[in-house]
């Protein structure tokens, strides 16, 4: 068990959960991930013996009392007394947990919690004296932008190990987007799409798009195709069907962007190829961006890349942060980001956009 403060994916990821006792909180916004780590902690067949305490009820002499008897079948190890939904018992009793922190038990505290400042004393105590875990999605350095590649990379990890089918990586990039990367929605829609595997037990980036998106999902990358194709009056028509269903703009957004972004990486890896002095094979970047090879989509995609022209294709990724910034502040409300979706539809047609 490392000590100090670690992400819960680096945490299951550990071939050993060996547990000492002393002090954990499990922090964050997913309530998922705080239970994962928690079942990591406490699942070990009858090894250790676990006590659950519901936070807002719970007494602080109740889990000292605990917290100091031994279980007559914890096989030696140390008990654990997780308490639940903890964050008023923390407020209550900080100064009190503070000095349970330092005295070092041998039995194990568990607080699940979703507030967890890191400029407070009891924070810093855990970290040096206990450890902790971190339950929200993994971000991108030091920004505050869901690390899309790690949590694809732990959606098909975890899509082989505990649901038994292989789930390609441009699958799980999708379902983050269509689920706006909630834990736990995304672990029943990999429970669903499990029903769906093949023989190799395999599943598709349709499959992942029909069966978690449904007909909203086919009719958005319809409106998409339609702009890539120049089509832009089908582009707008099939994103108002989508909006009169009542259908939020800034949900329909996460789609468009996932799927404008694989033109957007082809393009760069043609520019790049161009700035090395290489031929550019258009081929293999629209290969490389995620696109699929049956179904003629490489082929779909590159005559719509040279629809749209080297230059606005370039700008794709401009365009969607514009239209992210946008949906988010001045387009907040329904009416307003109606506009800026079809403003981006738009761009994206030879109708109405130079080449």
């Amino acid at each position: 068990m490392p000590k100090n403060t670690v992400h819960v994916f680096d945490f299951l990821e550990q071939d050993s959960t060996q547990i000492d006792g002393g002090v954990c909180a499990l922090f964050g916004g997913e309530r998922f991930l705080k239970q994962l780590a928690a079942n990591a902690i406490s699942d070990d067949g009858n090894e250790y013996s676990l006590t659950r305490l519901d936070g807002p009820t719970a007494q602080y002499s109740e889990v000292m009392d605990e917290l100091a008897t031994q279980s007559l079948f914890g096989g030696g190890g140390p008990k654990i007394v997780l308490i639940d939904d903890a964050d008023s018992f923390v407020k209550q009793h900080r100064d009190r947990l503070e000095s349970v922190v330092e005295a070092k038990h041998r039995n194990l505290l568990v607080m699940l919690v979703d507030s967890w400042a890191a400029n407070t004393r009891l924070y810093k105590l855990i970290d040096k004296h206990g450890f902790q875990i971190r339950c929200d999605a993994p971000v991108q350095g030091r920004s505050k932008k869901p690390d899309v590649k790690r949590i694809s990379a732990w959606l098909v990890d975890r899509a082989e190990k505990t649901h038994d089918f292989k789930l390609p990586v441009n699958g799980a990039s999708l379902l983050i987007d269509l689920v706006d990367c909630e834990f736990g929605r995304m672990d029943q829609e990999l429970q669903k799409l499990a029903l769906y595997a093949d023989k190799n037990k395999k599943v598709t980036m349709d499959q992942v798009a029909k069966v978690v998106g449904g007909w909203r999902t086919q009719t958005m990358w319809e409106a998409i195709a339609a702009a890539c194709d120049g089509d832009a009056g089908e582009a707008v028509r099939l994103l108002d069907q989508l909006l009169k269903t009542g259908e939020h703009p800034l949900a329909l957004f996460g789609q468009l962007s996932w799927s404008l972004r694989r033109y957007s990486t082809a393009t760069e890896i043609v520019l790049r190829q161009v700035r090395q002095g290489k031929r550019p094979d258009l081929s293999s970047a629209v290969s490389s961006a995620g696109f699929k090879p049956w179904g003629g989509e490489v082929d779909l995609a590159q005559d719509r890349l040279k629809q749209l022209g080297r230059g606005r294709a370039a700008q794709i990724l401009d365009w969607l942060n514009e239209t992210d910034a946008a949906l988010k502040r001045t387009h907040t409300s329904e009416h307003r980001g109606r506009l800026a979706l079809e403003k981006l539809l738009i761009k994206m047609s030879s109708e109405l956009s130079p080449a």
